[in-house]
């Protein structure tokens, strides 16, 4: 298998669009939080849960980014792991595009591969199902029997 040559110019492009994007979709969610948070529009239930009472993949994931943007790393974990990975494959994707965009010298410096994806993928699968049981089979609701702090 031979890999593709890089195109520098297209991968800045690329690069200047995704970060774009992700600042546009930032503010847009942090201003829907914030309007939220002021009961100026009213907060969405999740339909899952009211549903079927489980927690989907999402559920914890606002309370998740506010652990970790206030440093807590272990109770963001605790909500949704989903946060810190994304944080992590987002930080990875930044480092690693950017050093292969100074560098110049033919290499990636970011993933390229399926593997890790697969990896979150598991771990989540494997919490969801975890907290779903636990909240099914044996009582104990993740989200509303907090960690002591």
């Amino acid at each position: 298998m031979t890999k593709q040559p890089l195109h520098y110019d297209n991968l800045k492009k690329d690069f200047i669009a995704i970060n774009i994007m992700l600042v546009v979709s930032g503010f847009v969610m942090f201003g829907y939080i914030m309007l939220q948070k002021l009961g100026i529009i009213p907060t969405m239930p999740c339909v899952m849960h009211d549903a079927l009472r489980i927690y989907c993949p999402g559920c914890g994931g606002t309370r998740a980014l506010f652990a970790l943007l206030q440093g807590d790393l272990l109770h963001s974990l605790y909500y949704n792991p989903a946060i810190v990975m994304g944080l992590g494959w987002f930080l990875h994707y930044e480092i690693g595009v950017i050093r292969t965009l100074r560098k110049r010298d033919g290499r990636r410096y970011y993933c390229t591969s399926y593997t890790p994806w697969i990896v979150c993928g598991v771990i989540l699968l494997i919490f969801h199902i975890v907290r779903n049981y636990l909240l099914v089979g044996m009582g104990f609701d993740m989200l509303q029997d907090f960690i002591p702090r």
